[in-house]
């Protein structure tokens, strides 16, 4: 296994763990439970950006800004689903 690999997998495990706890902040009726679920959800979130940036930083994730133009393009593209949606 690569450090792509694994880095990869650590980051999808770490979008679960988020959207659990996610779940558990929204439903939990306890204080103390909310607080739990908030503080684990918070320090997966860091994890996950730290994550993220680490990969980056070693050329697993390349960024580009997108041409004005394609947005535009595709905004357009779209604008039939949108007024369907609102009849």
């Amino acid at each position: 296994m690569n450090d792509k690999y694994l880095m990869e997998n650590v980051m999808f495990g770490s979008k679960v763990m988020a959207d659990l706890y996610l779940h558990g902040v929204i439903e939990s009726t306890n204080e103390n439970v909310n607080g739990v679920f908030s503080k684990a959800l918070t320090e997966t979130l860091k994890m996950h950006h730290d994550l993220f940036k680490e990969m980056e930083t070693n050329g697993f994730y390349s960024l580009s800004n997108v041409d004005e133009s394609k947005i535009k393009q595709k905004k357009k593209s779209l604008k039939p689903l949108l007024e369907e949606i609102d009849d």
